[in-house]
């Protein structure tokens, strides 16, 4: 599976950005601009040298909408949704070559503010992920209680959780259960 920068990296940006609050622990990743700036070093990003309450009041707000997306019912609705976001920022393509390398395209242009960025790279890579390669490839963890995200690189579609322990805590729960009623 070939994914492009795009549909790998901005997605995945989209989907750690949906996941900084906790969806079993309701846990706060992002409460102020240091977790912010953070999280966009992280993945790559220039945070500005501050960012706001307001900021970080949006960027919380994104977070909602891009979790709708993942969980919309349906590609139209997803897909609706992503369409909404790219339409608020006014996303202008541009050819860059910033880092010496390869000319590739940006959909935001430096210096707006760091909602601004998130909202355009987060959204245009779900949108990549859908338009090259589907709805189903953005899922939702199927372990109980877990409400997490993630993009679905796996070569046959079949990515059901959102890490390794979700999966493992499923089943172990269902080893144990089999155990159980072999017992009884």
């Amino acid at each position: 599976m070939d994914f492009t920068h795009y549909s790998d990296e901005a997605a995945t940006i989209a989907a750690d950005l949906v996941n900084s609050r906790g969806s079993w622990s309701g846990f706060e990743y992002l409460p102020d601009a240091e977790a912010v700036a953070a999280f966009m070093q992280d993945h790559g990003l220039s945070p500005p040298p501050s960012i706001g309450k307001k900021e970080i009041e949006n960027i919380h707000a994104l977070r909602e909408r891009l979790a709708a997306a993942f969980m919309a019912p349906d590609e139209r609705t997803s897909v609706a949704i992503l369409n909404e976001l790219l339409d608020e920022v006014g996303t202008h393509p541009q050819l860059t070559d910033h880092d010496g390398g390869n000319w590739h395209l940006h959909y935001v242009p430096a210096g707006e503010a760091v909602s601004q960025q998130l909202t355009t790279v987060a959204a245009m890579g779900l949108a990549t992920v859908i338009a090259e390669h589907g709805f189903e490839r953005i899922g939702v963890c199927s372990a109980d209680e877990c409400r997490d995200v993630f993009i679905d690189t796996s070569r046959n579609k079949s990515r059901r959780y959102c890490d390794d322990s979700c999966s493992s805590r499923v089943n172990v729960a269902a080893y144990r259960a089999r155990q159980k009623q072999d017992t009884a």
